[in-house]
C-alpha cells in the first residue's frame, strides 16, 4: 500500500463545546475561549472488572460508570462567567443540579452527549507571565459518540 495524506483533517479548531444547567441555564449555551493547547479532555472509563481464580478461569463483569471531563478556559473567556453563575447558585442553594453537556467535533463527524456532576473547578485565574486559565471537572455519564454529518 504506497504512503499518501490523509485527506480528512484531525483538527479540534472547528469543534462546539454546549452546556446546559437546567435551572441555571435552561437552554444550551455554546462556550467560547478554550485554552490553546488544550481545550477539553476525556478521561477514562472502566467498563468492566476481570479477575482470575485460583483454578485458572477467569471471571468478568460489567461495571457501571462513569468519565472524568475537564474543560479548560483561558482567563479571558466570556464562558467563565457562565461557570461562576453556576457555582454561585450551588452556594447559594447548597445543592447541585445536573449538567449537560455536548461536544461535536465535526473533523471526526463525532458528537458526544454527556450529563453529570461538576465536581471541581480552579479558584480563579493564576498569575504567571500571561494568566492562567480555569479548569472545570465534571464527572459524565457518558454513552459514546455518534456520528454527525
Amino acid at each position: 500500500m504506497p504512503m499518501g495524506h490523509n485527506p480528512l483533517t484531525i483538527t479540534s479548531a472547528n469543534s462546539v463545546l454546549m452546556l446546559r444547567c437546567k435551572g441555571v441555564y435552561d437552554n444550551y449555551i455554546t462556550l467560547k475561549s478554550f485554552q490553546a493547547d488544550n481545550a477539553w479532555s476525556f478521561g477514562d472509563a472502566n467498563l468492566g472488572e476481570a479477575r482470575v481464580g485460583v483454578d485458572g478461569k477467569q471471571s468478568m463483569g460489567y461495571t457501571p460508570h462513569q468519565v472524568e471531563w475537564t474543560l479548560h478556559l483561558e482567563a479571558n473567556s466570556p464562558s467563565i462567567a457562565i461557570l461562576e453563575n453556576i457555582r454561585k447558585d450551588f452556594n447559594t442553594n447548597m445543592e447541585t443540579r445536573p449538567i449537560d453537556i455536548v461536544v461535536e467535533i465535526p473533523s471526526i463527524k463525532t458528537r458526544y452527549s454527556a450529563t453529570g456532576a461538576l465536581i471541581s473547578q480552579s479558584g480563579g485565574a493564576s498569575g504567571q507571565k500571561l494568566l492562567v486559565g480555569s479548569q472545570y471537572k465534571f464527572n459524565l455519564v457518558l454513552n459514546g459518540g455518534e456520528d454527525i454529518n
